[in-house]
């Protein structure tokens, strides 16, 4: 049970080529299989934290493992996608980069001993990325003639073809966020920049 957090950051890890094998289908079932993968990794990411806390085993390998596995099956979700002309390819550049240069930032921070935590905007993000992931999948069902398609007499699919405003909030919490954290490490990026 101690090791639980941890193997939770391991299942969304080992599980995203999965995720990425069902959404490279383009099919209305391995749509929804991938939604409720997706659902099942951004669920077990938003616990192990908890867990982990609770149970007193928070350890510098979970959150590590916290740290990079979100990452990854966002970006095993974003990249078939885009692949299959779902999204644009400059949706997930916005986003992929953002990560490189928040873990860039955290690293840089505490090679130089500060920890920057994420802020309110930061945990918001990824739930908010996860829905239009989701959205997005919902409205590709949708489209191919899936559940989602055929369900009330197609009286879904006006609203799942809202997917853009979405993940346009998804980008807005992306870029926010941030700014949040480099409004946090300013003064440290600062004192860094002048030769000592």
């Amino acid at each position: 049970m101690r090791s639980l957090p941890n193997l939770l950051g391991l299942f969304r890890i080992v599980t995203t080529p999965l995720l990425f094998g069902l959404i490279l289908m383009a099919d209305p079932v391995a749509d929804m299989a991938a939604i409720a993968l997706l659902l099942l990794m951004a669920l077990s990411d938003i616990a192990d934290g908890k867990i982990a806390r609770r149970m007193q085993v928070v350890s510098p390998f979970g959150v590590f493992l916290d740290t990079i596995s979100d990452k990854i099956f966002v970006v095993g979700a974003l990249l078939p996608m885009v692949q299959l002309g779902m999204l644009p390819g400059w949706v997930a550049f916005v986003i992929i980069v953002r990560e490189f240069v928040i873990s860039g930032l955290r690293s840089f921070a505490a090679a130089e001993g500060v920890v920057i935590a994420a802020g309110k905007l930061g945990k918001q993000k990824l739930t908010i990325t996860v829905t239009a992931l989701i959205w997005r999948l919902l409205a590709s069902s949708a489209e191919r003639g899936g559940l989602m398609g055929t369900m009330f007499g197609g009286i879904l699919v006006p609203p799942l073809q809202l997917w853009p405003i979405v993940m346009g909030l998804a980008l807005i919490w992306t870029v926010a966020s941030a700014l949040e954290y480099l409004r946090h490490a300013w003064p440290l990026l600062r004192r860094s920049w002048e030769p000592r």
